[in-house]
């Protein structure tokens, strides 16, 4: 009654918004009371991110528009360049929804100076050196090469681009097993990239140096190498030997003030389907390290990382299995169709999987529940069936591959179900971990 109430005044006032001459303070009114569009994301992300960035956008709007149809998936509003850089700005003062940076350096700086919230590593990176056309290079003579005084080494701008730092670090490994070949190279490196942020650059300059021959070669990302081959297949490119590639670390982290939609985006690219899409790229998921993981994560974040234990999902027919708390395991689900349980009809769908497993609460209050695929979760009380309500928490896991969370409160010695439907394979990781969180959204499932 109250809504239909509501829906009444609200298409009165529209009518008599229309009716009305606006020259009082009905006018102001009605202006007032027009939605006003959403303001866009703002991004500032690591240059070598350009196209990943956009099809993780692609991807996320795409997902959005499935499980919710109605809801619109907000816009991005996107600044690539060097990170360093990028950090500069945003500490001084530029407003920046979140940050995705080549190196957790900047957005751990970010963190300590209160400009950021999180600082999560989501993806990984070689190094490479990609090759002009007609130039011959083979990867036994790599280190020679670049060694060598008729060579011009091209490289990103160490310091302001994380690109540039990571080329240092593989230098100082050439360095190790070759005395003076860092000296050497640090001397003769061109630094051609990386130095600033211009907004009006929308492609990376890799191909358009190494084509003009202002290098012969040039060190850079292995991604970076496939973009410019795919500019310019005559060129070619070698991955670092592993003697001296460097593992680099790429992190992303919300501003403090950062709008609900901003921290939904960022939850989609710490997930196991963006590492899919990232894959396509040539980016690799992070090693263990998971980032900057604040205090009240930290023994979650060492149970996600720790090995699963693993147990079969029951479709229900049976008793559940009991699983422990606050250790990660890893469920071998049933398919949709048998399960017992009746799970949303949208949830049913054909190809999905599914399972419920059993658990018993050790403490009144919060417990998160951490998965590595989207999934449609409930946590059902045994001894009265009745689904509990579920909370997003105000923070998350901050750990690649984690694909949902969702917080429940439940009471310390009772007996629940974990039921899970619509996962796109038949195995999901799983973690329900007791916290201590405060609530802050309702949350969709």
């Amino acid at each position: 009654m109250r809504n239909s109430r509501v829906v009444f005044f609200m298409s009165a006032f529209h009518n008599a918004c229309r009716t009305l001459i606006a020259t009082s303070a009905v006018a102001m009114m009605c202006v007032s009371a027009t939605p006003a569009a959403s303001q866009p994301i703002r991004v500032y992300a690591a240059g070598s991110l350009r196209e990943v960035m956009k099809a993780l956008e692609q991807g996320y709007a795409a997902e959005r528009s499935a499980s919710s149809p109605r809801q619109t998936a907000p816009a991005f509003d996107f600044l690539f360049g060097p990170s360093g850089k990028l950090r500069e700005r945003i500490e001084s003062g530029e407003p920046a929804d979140m940050f995705a940076s080549a190196s957790p350096e900047h957005t751990d700086r970010l963190l300590k100076a209160g400009k950021l919230r999180s600082s999560n590593v989501f993806a990984s990176n070689s190094l490479c050196v990609i090759v002009r056309p007609g130039f011959a290079l083979i990867e036994e003579k790599l280190v020679e090469t670049l060694l060598s005084p008729d060579v011009v080494l091209g490289t990103s701008t160490p310091g302001a681009d994380p690109a540039g730092d990571y080329t240092w670090e593989m230098f100082r490994k050439i360095g190790a097993g070759k005395p003076g070949a860092f000296e050497v190279l640090d001397r003769k490196a061109q630094k051609l990239a990386g130095a600033q942020v211009n907004a009006a650059d929308t492609a990376a300059p890799y191909a358009r140096l190494l084509t003009e021959k202002r290098a012969d070669v040039f060190v850079t990302y292995c991604t970076n190498a496939t973009s410019a081959r795919k500019e310019n297949p005559a060129m070619t490119s070698i991955k670092a030997p592993a003697a001296f590639d460097v593992a680099t670390s790429y992190a992303i982290g919300l501003a403090t003030n950062a709008p609900e939609s901003a921290r939904d985006f960022v939850r989609y690219v710490l997930s196991q389907r963006a590492q899919t899409v990232m894959a396509g790229f040539g980016f690799t998921p992070p090693v263990a390290n998971c980032g900057t993981v604040e205090p009240m994560l930290k023994e979650a974040h060492a149970a996600w990382i720790s090995v699963p234990l693993e147990f079969t999902a029951s479709a229900g027919k049976e008793t559940s299995p009991g699983i422990d708390l606050g250790k990660r395991v890893k469920l071998n689900l049933q398919p949709v169709a048998s399960l017992v349980f009746v799970p949303p009809a949208d949830a049913k769908s054909a190809g999905t999987w599914g399972g419920s497993v059993a658990f018993t609460a050790s403490q009144n209050g919060h417990l998160e529940v951490f998965l590595d695929r989207r999934a449609w979760v409930d946590v059902v009380h045994v001894a009265d069936k009745k689904a509990l309500d579920s909370v997003r928490s105000d923070r998350w896991l901050g750990c690649a591959g984690v694909g949902k969370n969702l917080g429940f409160a439940v009471t310390a010695g009772e007996r629940y179900e974990l039921r899970l439907s619509r996962i796109d394979g038949p195995g999901v990781s799983a973690l329900l971990m007791p916290m201590t969180i405060t609530p802050t959204a309702q949350s969709p499932k």
